[in-house]
C-alpha cells in the first residue's frame, strides 16, 4: 500500500498543473439531476475536492475524503471560507471499514475512486457503501472500463485487475460486473456513456457510469 500512497501523492501534485482540476467534473454536472435536492453526500477519492465544492456549491453537505495526504492538503487549501461549514474533510482508506455509522449519508458519490481494488476488496466497499447509506440513498458511481486502452497492459494481477507501473494499479470493470457487483442496490442508470475532462481530450471515452438507490 505505501507504493501505492506515493503514486497518488505523486499524481497529485502532478494535477494541480492541469487547467481541469478545479473544475466539476462531467460526471458530477450530469448525475447531480438524480439526486435528491437536499442532503448529506460521501465523497469518496475526492482527490483536489473540485466536486465536493461543487455539490456544496448546490446546497450539500458533503464529507470529502481521501487517503493521499497531498489531496487532502489541496482539498483543504482550496476550499473558500464560505464553504467550510458545509464541506468536512477527512483521511479514509477504502480498503477499510468506513469510519461512519449506518445508515449515514443520503448520497454516496465515487469519481473514479472504485477501480483501484481486487475482487475481494471491492465487495467489502461496495458492502461499506450500502452499509452507510440510508434507506433509498442514492449510490453514484464512476469507472473504467475494460474497452480502456490500458486494459491488459502490465501485470496482471487478478481477473481484470493489472500493475501497470509500479504503484500504479486498475481494476477495469465490464457493466455486468457492476452490475453483479451492486445487487444489493436498484439500479436506474448503468451504461458505457462515461468520460472525463482528462479523457476526452485524449480520445477516451465509454467509461462506465453506475447510478443505484438503496432499497427500503
Amino acid at each position: 500500500m505505501t507504493g501505492t500512497l506515493d503514486w497518488w501523492n505523486q499524481k497529485n501534485n502532478k494535477y494541480s498543473s492541469e487547467e481541469w482540476i478545479d473544475k466539476p467534473t462531467i460526471f458530477a454536472q450530469w448525475v447531480i439531476k438524480y439526486f435528491p435536492k437536499e442532503g448529506k453526500i460521501l465523497d469518496l477519492g475526492a482527490g483536489h475536492g473540485q466536486d465536493s465544492r461543487y455539490f456544496a456549491d448546490n446546497g450539500y453537505q458533503v464529507t470529502s475524503t481521501d487517503f493521499s495526504d497531498t489531496a487532502l492538503k489541496l482539498n483543504k487549501e482550496k476550499l473558500p471560507h464560505d464553504l467550510t461549514n458545509k464541506v468536512l474533510i477527512q483521511k479514509v482508506d477504502l480498503s477499510q471499514p468506513f469510519p461512519y455509522e449506518d445508515s449515514s449519508f443520503d448520497i454516496v458519490y465515487a469519481h473514479l475512486s472504485l477501480h483501484f481494488f481486487n475482487d475481494i476488496t471491492t465487495d467489502k466497499i461496495i458492502s461499506e457503501i450500502h452499509r452507510v447509506l440510508r434507506p433509498t440513498g442514492i449510490v453514484a458511481i464512476l469507472v473504467n472500463s475494460t474497452n480502456d486502452p490500458e486494459y491488459n497492459t502490465g501485470k496482471m494481477l487478478d481477473r481484470d485487475y493489472f500493475e501497470l507501473s509500479q504503484g500504479d494499479v486498475k481494476h477495469f470493470f465490464s457493466q455486468e460486473y457492476l452490475k453483479a457487483k451492486t445487487s444489493q442496490f436498484e439500479t436506474i442508470i448503468l451504461d458505457n456513456q462515461g468520460t472525463t475532462l482528462k479523457d476526452s481530450a485524449k480520445g477516451v471515452f465509454g467509461l462506465i457510469r453506475y447510478l443505484g438507490r438503496k432499497k427500503a
